[in-house]
């Protein structure tokens, strides 16, 4: 090394340590003409080009400095300057990490976790949270720089590795959050985006498979588990409800399940996360672990979603059913997405008596049965066959129009259960609805064969032999569920139905069908049909009208919709003149159920007498919405149209009532509403219609008025019109 470059080279030293940065500049280019593989030049020189904004040609140098052979930390530490210097971030981060390497390979672990807490600044200062979380999880377990958090002695002290979890999960929590809801706002205004819910379940989809949270929280329950308890449990909470709230979305489905269920019951077993315990409960599928469970969640989550339905469960025997109801409805509105609640509503309509509710309930209950099963893989087999019993049980009770869905659901219910009771009973009477009577009484034949003590059976026995009328078989069937049950009021209403479908002494003699009766009060005095039954006997047959009126009354507090004592008691209202009872106890029975055509008929009569002819117009259309060929309601639809002031719409009318039955009384009103339209020809053929029908003199002398009266109305029309011949022959006629 000649003399002039070692003064040049004390002279660029001498140059940069007084700051005079572009004298030093000029010197170091004429050393590494000199001298081209310098390594003191090259530091020299990026220090003076840090100094002079030189920003790239800097880069530049130090970039030749780090392939010098005799190159050490001074370059990498230079151009981490130069780009902190330049304000460029991005550059910054990437040379700090280039240090940390370098440091690394050089052993100096106290030196490259300062770097390494320089680039976790500058991400975090900039805001750039993806790739801060990406920089913590390289520190994270099985990451390339996870021997940092080892190191002792630095300033700061790494964290933990439970604390760096920690860090981790609050922001890819947060960042996940913050991309859907801008993906979200980005695609719903897109043309032909779909359902707000599809653009959201795609969102979460695509950001979901690009986030590392659930394995962050997976490491952190891990390293959790040398720690406290406390922590542990706390841990596990929220990898449990992350992985709750993202199961649709992990693959393989199995296996997050697998594990979604032991964080579950690692919980349960420390009273912790109600979500914990609703999984758990639906799971089971009703079994003995819900019924363990139940009681719990109640105890500890009074506040949870499934809480009412759990509530529910536990209330329905009879001392609390109303309670238990109540709690189902809480729970049809709040946990609408959940088998177990929505089982417990179907049941809480089913001893309601609210059939056609029931029957929308399961199908509610059916949806969510087959999302959860989607979502979780699972079959609910024992909840699935208790909704459809109760479906079909509806069904059956609805009327014999719903009888075929009712066999469809109970012959399911016997391929899922073939040892059902229910099923098999529900699919005889079922059977018998249908009019299949002698299969459906075989059905019932073998199920009392092979279980003799079933008293259900021999009581269903027992309804389709009275539906087959059959009435001795079904006395028989009956006294044979009475001998194994004794105390089944339902067992001594029927046979007293039977009884009284018999007639004669059988009806009118106390020790058969009252005797029944009041049986089965003595045993329920809830059965509205017992009382229904125990007032037709007073009314026909004891004499006791009074007492008639107050068994009917019992039956309609008990089930203001009872078709038997309503239109008896109503009639009862009307001749005594109870004009108030009487409507009160028909809008009773409507608001109950809608489809009640004796009600409505009934109401439309009294609105009649009360001459409110709208509000009789309204309650026959009801009447008529459920039966068509009701000639009465026609009839008094036609009176009330008159009544208003409709006269050509009552004349329709009336032609519906000589469609129904061309009688004496149709043909009358056919002519009566058109002489009062003014239609006076078609009234006198009307007029002499009714009287070819007539037998007895009092409607042929009803009719001649009419008539007359009909043809003086013509005489005066054709008189006017100067129709004097017809005018002439009318008169006459």
């Amino acid at each position: 090394m000649s003399v002039i470059y070692k003064a040049k080279l004390k002279a660029a030293k001498t140059a940069v340590s007084e700051k005079n940065y572009d004298y030093a500049y000029d010197l170091c280019h004429d050393l590494l003409e000199l001298d081209a593989t310098s390594y003191p030049v090259h530091i020299l020189l990026g220090v003076s080009c840090q100094h002079m904004s030189k920003w790239s040609e800097g880069a530049s140098v130090y970039e030749k400095a780090k392939l010098l052979p005799k190159a050490n930390t001074l370059a990498w530490q230079g151009v981490c300057a130069l780009y902190e210097a330049s304000g460029d971030h991005a550059k910054h981060t990437e040379a700090l990490r280039e240090l940390c390497d370098r440091l690394i390979a050089e052993g100096n672990l106290q030196k490259a976790w300062e770097c390494m807490q320089k680039v976790l600044v500058l991400l975090e200062g900039a805001g750039d949270v993806r790739r801060l979380v990406r920089a913590l999880e390289e520190l994270a377990p099985n990451g390339p720089y996870n021997a940092l958090l080892d190191v002792n002695g630095a300033d700061p002290q790494p964290p933990t590795i439970v604390d760096l979890l920690n860090r981790m999960y609050r922001l890819e929590s947060d960042l996940d959050s913050r991309l859907i809801e801008s993906e979200v706002n980005k695609r719903r205004t897109r043309l032909g985006a779909g359902p707000i819910s599809r653009v959201r379940t795609e969102v979460r989809s695509e950001v979901y498979a690009e986030s590392g949270l659930l394995t962050t929280l997976a490491q952190l329950v891990e390293h959790s588990m040398s720690g406290p308890v406390d922590q542990l449990l706390e841990n596990e909470e929220l990898y449990f409800e992350c992985l709750f709230d993202r199961i649709l979305f992990v693959e393989p489905r199995n296996e997050a399940v697998a594990q979604l269920v032991n964080l579950a019951e690692d919980l349960v077993s420390n009273d912790k996360c109600s979500r914990a315990f609703e999984l758990l409960i639906e799971m089971d599928d009703v079994g003995d672990r819900a019924a363990e469970l139940v009681p719990k969640l109640v105890e500890l989550f009074p506040d949870s979603v499934l809480a009412p339905a759990a509530c529910a469960w536990m209330r329905s025997d009879a001392v609390d059913a109303d309670v238990a109801n109540g709690d189902a409805d809480v729970a049809n509105g709040d946990a609408r997405e959940s088998p177990f609640a929505q089982l417990q509503v179907v049941k809480s309509m089913e001893r309601m008596g609210r059939d056609r509710a029931c029957v929308d309930a399961a199908a509610r209950a059916r949806n969510a049965q087959h999302e959860f099963s989607e979502k979780y893989g699972t079959q609910l087999p024992r909840s699935r066959l208790q909704v459809d019993l109760a479906s079909a049980g509806s069904y059956l009770r609805i009327g014999p129009e719903h009888a075929g869905d009712a066999e469809e659901l109970f012959r399911v219910c016997l391929e899922a259960d073939a040892k059902c009771t229910e099923a098999a009973l529900g699919l005889g009477l079922a059977t018998c609805a249908l009019g299949n009577n002698e299969e459906g009484c075989q059905i019932l034949q073998q199920l009392v064969d092979s279980d003799p003590l079933n008293h259900r059976a021999w009581g269903g026995l027992a309804n389709a032999q009275l539906a087959a009328d059959n009435t001795s078989g079904a006395i028989h069937a009956y006294k044979q569920a009475i001998a194994v049950d004794p105390v089944c009021a339902e067992h001594h209403a029927g046979l007293a139905d039977a009884y009284w479908r018999l007639g004669g002494e059988w009806r009118s003699d106390k020790q058969y069908a009252y005797a029944s009766w009041l049986a089965a009060a003595r045993v329920d005095a809830t059965l509205p049909r017992v009382f229904s039954g125990l007032g037709q006997w007073y009314q026909q047959h004891g004499n006791d009208p009074e007492r008639a009126k107050r068994c009917f009354a019992k039956a309609m507090s008990l089930d203001c919709t009872n078709a038997v004592a309503g239109p008896l008691l109503a009639d009862i209202y009307a001749r005594e003149g109870l004009d108030d009872e009487c409507e009160q106890l028909l809008l009773s029975a409507t608001d109950a159920l809608f489809s009640q055509p004796w009600a409505w008929q009934r109401l439309g009569f009294l609105y009649l007498r009360q001459h409110t002819n709208d509000r009789a117009v309204h309650a026959f259309q009801n009447a008529l919405s459920s039966d068509r060929s009701n000639r009465v309601c026609w009839e008094g639809l036609c009176e009330a149209y008159l009544g208003i002031g409709r006269i050509h719409t009552a004349v329709k009318v009336a032609r519906k009532v000589k469609e129904l039955d061309a009688c004496v009384s149709a043909h009358w009103l056919c002519a009566q509403t058109t002489m009062r339209a003014r239609m006076l020809d078609v009234a006198l053929g009307h007029f002499d219609d009714a009287i070819e029908c007539a037998e007895d003199g009092v409607w042929t002398r009803v009719l001649s008025v009419g008539r007359a009266e009909c043809l003086t109305m013509c005489a005066e029309k054709w008189y006017h019109d100067g129709l004097f011949g017809r005018a002439a022959e009318a008169c006459s006629n």
